[in-house]
């Protein structure tokens, strides 16, 4: 009997040793994975910018992409992400009150413009806000509770004067900045406020408007830092030097964005 009960008492032992030790894996630092949390509006540049980081490092760079609410939504009711990047500063702001980043962490990676994008050849002759108020055109826009965009569209409208006519006309509230975009290549809008570097990714298919600086309401400023979740914090700090070196500014700058503060000064309101 003793003998039995001593087996027992290993036994009992050898399973509690290999819950700790799997628990102990479970919430130790991965060395080759890297989960970023990263807004819609920033993947042309992160997808090249996340494959030569894993070139470079050998690691996996798993990026999971949403409106700047959206990834940052699934962030913090997941409770994980090594590294986020938000849109702008409200976005961050936002998951600075959720405790969700290391404050001390955030660093500006490069800036985006509001602009009226339309099909190639303009077939509407769409030159400025008045004229997405023209009966029969077919706006787009992006929803305010998940993207920076949505949220400027109608300020930009009511600065202007014109949200209730261009209201009449918004046919799609599209979940995303590129899913907006693809609803204008589809032909199912015929104009839509999106971000000014779009036009470099689909040059065949769209054509974009700048808006006077004083008629905009505000900019997106691409933010990123390593997170409360974080289970690499060394590896996180490398990816966030890499994105804001000369090298990850050059590859922003490339898919269109703007990477210099004083380039976008004059769209500032």
């Amino acid at each position: 009997m003793l003998l039995k009960i001593k087996i027992v008492l290993v036994m009992v032992f050898l399973i509690l040793l290999a819950s700790v030790i799997g628990f102990s894996a479970s919430c130790s630092p991965s060395a080759n994975i890297l989960s970023v949390f990263a807004a819609a509006g920033a993947k042309p540049a992160l997808d090249e910018i996340g494959q030569k980081f894993e070139e470079l490092y050998d690691v996996a760079v798993e990026i999971s992409f949403g409106g700047g609410g959206e990834a940052l939504n699934q962030m913090v009711l997941s409770e994980s992400g090594d590294v986020y990047i938000a849109p702008e500063q409200s976005f961050m702001q936002t998951a600075v009150t959720k405790n969700a980043v290391d404050t001390l962490t955030i660093e500006s990676v490069a800036y985006m413009i509001p602009v009226i994008a339309v099909q190639k050849g303009n077939p509407h002759n769409i030159m400025s806000l008045a004229d997405l108020a023209r009966p029969g055109i077919r706006v787009g826009v992006t929803r305010a509770e998940t993207t920076l965009l949505g949220k400027y569209a109608p300020e930009i409208f009511s600065k202007a004067g014109l949200a209730e006519d261009i209201g009449k006309n918004i046919v799609t509230e599209a979940i995303r900045p590129d899913s907006l975009l693809t609803a204008l290549v589809m032909g199912q809008v015929d104009a839509g406020i999106i971000w000014h570097f779009y036009q470099l990714q689909a040059p065949d298919d769209i054509e974009v408007i700048f808006l006077p600086p004083e008629q905009l309401t505000g900019i997106g400023e691409i933010q990123i830092a390593v997170t409360t979740y974080c289970q690499n914090v060394s590896l996180a700090w490398e990816f966030i030097d890499f994105v804001t070196s000369p090298e990850g500014k050059e590859i922003f700058k490339k898919y269109g964005y703007f990477t210099d503060a004083g380039e976008v000064s004059q769209y500032r309101q």
